[in-house]
């Protein structure tokens, strides 16, 4: 685990790097916006989701017996950073007052404490503007097809029948003690899970993964995503705060329904052992090439933030 911590690491820097050099920076006008967008996407956050772009890229290099170019593996940092800049954005604007008025994330001051509400606002708007600008500079992904296919795709995963659908829902349904199982599966399916299944869909798009593989990489993803929220749900009824980053017990304050309210502890954490072991077992049946996949699975129902 040592190892794999290691290299989640590595893959940070990196995706910080590009993140530093692409993100807009200035003494203009705008540079509180600038600041903010800045303040909340470099060096901060795991940056799992980039992790899963690019070693799904990698994967599937492995897989077909071909080498990732420097260029394509350029173009893989790019997707990641994108991810990670849109990820960013959902977080800025779920701390809101309007959402779950929360005063720290990742360690530090959310987005609108260390400035206000409405810089973040429009910094997470920003972000997004910015994403989408950055997949369609032809001098950063080459393939003007791959451009116009990921930024379906990923609109589509982010969009109203994607994660923006998912959190209405999440808002919408606070209070109410009455929803399924199922329909808690729905909302973090759409919440959480469509950026993150979204991260293998992509990476499939640039290596030019055939259907079947790429069918695989989406289910292993999704089977990820939600494994990843049950273990959110869990470190929220019992985390520590400071290793955490971020305030514990915001699902009981708000009365959000999870997989733990409605599951209980004992149930909630053996479904997400169940599910990080479903999504092993489809990476698995490849010979070579999954180790970082399988240590991504076990990772995220065995992190302590």
């Amino acid at each position: 685990m040592i190892d794999f911590l290691d290299k989640l690491e590595k893959n940070s820097h990196e995706i910080d790097r590009f993140l530093d050099q692409h993100l807009p920076v200035g003494n203009g006008l705008n540079s509180k916006l600038f600041e903010a967008m800045r303040y909340s996407s470099i060096k901060s956050g795991k940056k799992i989701r980039a992790f899963l772009v690019i070693e799904t890229g990698k994967f599937l290099s492995v897989i077909n017996n071909k080498i990732i170019s420097g260029s394509k593996y350029k173009e893989l940092v790019t997707i990641a950073s994108v991810i990670e800049a849109i990820h960013s954005y959902s977080l800025i604007h779920d701390d809101l007052p309007a959402m779950d008025n929360s005063p720290i994330r990742r360690g530090k001051p959310s987005n609108h404490i260390k400035y206000d509400d409405h810089t973040a606002i429009l910094a997470g708007d920003a972000l997004i503007s910015w994403a989408f600008e950055t997949i369609g500079n032809g001098n950063l992904i080459k393939d003007p097809q791959k451009r116009a296919d990921i930024c379906f795709i990923l609109a589509k995963a982010i969009g109203p029948n994607g994660m923006v659908g998912g959190q209405q829902a999440d808002m919408d349904f606070n209070n109410q003690n009455n929803l399924s199982l199922e329909e808690i599966e729905w909302i973090q399916n759409h919440k959480t899970g469509a950026l993150i299944s979204c991260c293998s869909h992509l990476a499939s798009i640039l290596l030019d993964a055939n259907d079947n593989h790429k069918n695989i990489l989406i289910n292993y993803a999704n089977h990820i995503g939600l494994a990843f929220q049950i273990a959110d749900d869990l470190l929220d009824l019992e985390g520590n705060e400071e290793v955490i980053g971020k305030p514990i017990m915001q699902d009981k304050k708000n009365e959000t329904p999870n997989f733990v309210t409605i599951l209980g502890k004992k149930k909630a954490s053996n479904k997400a052992l169940q599910v990080s072991n479903d999504a092993i077992n489809l990476i698995q049946k490849f010979q070579y090439g999954s180790e970082n996949l399988v240590s991504l699975a076990k990772y995220t129902v065995n992190r302590n933030y």
